[in-house]
C-alpha cells in the first residue's frame, strides 16, 4: 500500500514546450517526491533537470553552492 502522501509530489520541476510551429512539442517534468532531500541532493536534482532541458555540461561541471566572503 502507497502513503497517500508519497503518490503526490512535493517540489515540481516543469519546463513547457515552446508555443512555436517549428519546435518539438516536448514538456519535461521532474517530481520529487520526498520532502526532506538534503541541499546536495536538491542541487542533484535540479542539475539533472537542467540537463532534460538541454543544458551542456562539461565533464569538469557541476552545480554547487559557492561562499562569498
Amino acid at each position: 500500500m502507497i502513503h497517500p502522501a508519497l503518490d503526490k509530489p512535493y517540489i515540481q520541476l516543469i519546463c513547457n514546450p515552446y508555443e512555436h510551429s517549428t519546435s518539438v512539442n516536448t514538456r519535461v517534468t521532474i517530481e520529487v517526491m520526498q520532502k526532506d532531500l538534503s541541499r546536495d541532493d536538491m542541487i542533484e536534482v535540479f542539475e539533472g533537470f537542467m540537463k532534460a532541458m538541454g543544458y551542456h555540461f562539461s565533464p569538469n561541471e557541476c552545480l554547487g553552492i559557492e561562499e562569498h566572503e
